[in-house]
């Protein structure tokens, strides 16, 4: 028997907006910014990081491989844009080791590119009770409080995303977004100055252009 960890490309959600509209007008209304509302496109982009989530059982090697192929196989397919099949895997992970953090993070991920927001928030509520210091957790749980309108939520998840780590463009860039949601305009513009700044470091020339194109809108 030993400790079995796991080596997951994770697939994390990104910041694609295409043709922004105006969002100034919007910070000036009483009324919060429902993301609905705007003529904003907010597509979500998958980005392959790696990290080591832990399981925190132990197994024999048959039992580890098989969760380890799931696993595997559940980043493929949500790569490939193959949701259902996401669920599928993690069901299968979790029926065998029910505080397995990468089955809870992928299926959570997929949940969103579902548009099933709820179900994805109590699978982040799951992957952060098991890993409270991952900020993808965080992240996930607060991209999709986001498209459920708890804005208040939604930031405090940023936030935390972004205290376990200042160089998170895409939680500067989704702070922003509800920064702007509940009025704050200095605090979104600041964010995706933040966010423009990290994506140049990065290199990421796409994601950079979006945030400064927002930033034209709302300056």
């Amino acid at each position: 028997m030993k400790k079995f960890t796991i080596a997951l490309g994770m697939a994390v959600l990104g910041a694609i907006i295409s043709s922004p509209k105006v969002l100034a007008e919007k910070l000036n209304q009483p009324e919060p910014i429902l993301i609905a509302q705007t003529q904003t496109q907010l597509k979500p982009q998958l980005q392959p990081p790696s990290i080591n989530p832990q399981s925190t059982h132990t197994y024999n090697s048959g039992n580890s491989n098989n969760i380890e192929t799931l696993l595997n196989q559940a980043t493929e397919y949500l790569q490939k844009g193959n949701y259902d099949q996401v669920i599928e895997n993690c069901n299968q992970i979790l029926q065998q080791d029910k505080d397995n953090y990468g089955a809870y993070i992928l299926r959570g991920l997929a949940y969103i590119q579902l548009e099933k927001y709820q179900p994805a928030v109590d699978d982040f509520n799951q992957a952060i009770r098991i890993e409270p210091n991952s900020h993808y957790s965080y992240f996930g749980r607060g991209y999709a409080y986001l498209y459920l309108k708890d804005y208040e939520q939604s930031l405090a998840d940023f936030n935390q995303a972004i205290k376990l780590d200042s160089d998170f463009a895409h939680a500067y860039f989704w702070r922003g977004i509800a920064q702007g949601n509940l009025g704050n305009k200095q605090g979104a513009v600041a964010d995706l100055k933040q966010a423009a700044e990290l994506y140049k470091r990065e290199g990421k020339t796409e994601n950079m252009k979006t945030a400064l194109d927002l930033l034209k809108q709302i300056s």
